[in-house]
């Protein structure tokens, strides 16, 4: 059986450029290690501020992996225009969480808590340095 590989990405959107920041953890359930990178500008200007790796709780992931494939089958996925954007994707396949779709937000939040239990402080920190 193939080991699972879970991105879990944030974009907060149209913001003016010394706002503009996103995130990106890939966990990848086959040696147990989240990567996390976080980036501040837009493309043409983007610069990681933060690259690390840490390892994770799997049973915990799998436990979130089997949430996410209930969300998957009930979910009807449309791409969003403007805002922030939450994401996440599963071997390759992508769901968009839309800002009023609350299992899709706690998903999320949870893969964060996955990564560091005070992540937005984390992110937040780094962002203000």
């Amino acid at each position: 059986m193939k080991a699972n590989t879970i991105i879990v990405s944030f974009n907060n959107g149209s913001v003016p450029p010394q706002y503009a920041y996103r995130y990106q953890i890939t966990f990848s359930e086959e040696n147990g290690i989240a990567e996390l990178k976080i980036f501040k500008g837009y493309d043409t200007d983007e610069k990681m501020i933060v690259s690390e790796q840490k390892k994770f709780d799997t049973e915990i992931f799998l436990q979130l992996l089997s949430l996410f494939n209930k969300k998957e089958n009930s979910q009807n996925n449309q791409a969003l225009v403007g805002g922030s954007q939450r994401m996440i994707e599963v071997n390759s396949k992508k769901i968009i969480i839309a800002p009023d779709d609350d299992f899709g937000i706690s998903l999320f939040n949870r893969f964060l808590e996955l990564y560091r239990t005070d992540f937005q402080n984390y992110v937040n920190n780094n962002l203000n340095l």
